[in-house]
């Protein structure tokens, strides 16, 4: 499992990402959580029906920052925000992975979701390298060469875009790592990183979790 005290950002002025550890997180969600998401999702619909909301312009700002084009590869809050728009869709998960969606779109800000378990040694946010790639969550092999991404010692495992499956939670998942990729002059990193803590201290019960920004 990974020593979350270790990790690390070799992107500092470019790059701010969140960081929210999770332990012992109860797998039952309270049972108002699927109606909280439900009428969240409403108020999005009807507060930004047309126009991405200004939010957004960070996120692109950030792959920018990388010299990536947002149009092409976009910001997976973004995505999830066509995907309501044009679709009227919502993905259904996991519960913890819905909270997490919701989130995303709600703050207009990419979450990475993953489980300690599934991450070995020090984690570091960094660029892809050549040869940098992994199958993402329901996705073909993503190429992550120059790129932000999240690597622990046995390679890549996060990207704001598309996290990968070999990270990625599931139903016995206990112990936790959220990331949020932040432009580093975005105002709302606490407020954020506060908030979706106090989201999931609702909905889940924990034995205990700490946060900070690097």
């Amino acid at each position: 499992m990974a020593e979350l005290s270790a990790i690390q950002n070799r992107l500092p002025g470019r790059l701010s990402a969140g960081i929210i550890v999770y332990r012992g997180l109860s797998p039952r969600p309270a049972p108002s959580l699927p109606a909280y998401i439900s009428s969240q999702l409403e108020l999005a619909r009807r507060s930004h029906a047309a126009t991405p909301p200004p939010g957004f312009d960070l996120s692109r700002r950030l792959y920018r920052t990388f010299g990536i084009d947002p149009t092409k590869h976009r910001p997976s809050a973004e995505a999830l925000w066509r995907r309501l728009r044009d679709r009227g869709d919502f993905p259904a998960v996991l519960p913890l992975v819905d909270l997490t969606n919701l989130l995303s779109l709600t703050h207009q800000v990419c979450y990475g979701l993953y489980d300690l378990e599934r991450i070995y040694g020090p984690v570091t946010a960094t660029l892809g390298e050549a040869g940098d790639r992994y199958p993402g969550i329901r996705k073909n092999i993503l190429d992550l060469c120059g790129r932000i991404v999240l690597r622990d010692d046995r390679g890549a495992f996060g990207n704001p875009s598309a996290d990968s499956l070999r990270a990625c939670v599931d139903e016995a998942s206990r112990d936790i790592l959220h990331v949020l990729f932040f432009h580093p002059e975005d105002p709302r990193q606490q407020a954020i990183l506060a908030l979706t803590l106090t989201a999931f201290n609702e909905f889940f019960s924990m034995t205990e979790n700490r946060s900070f920004i690097i």
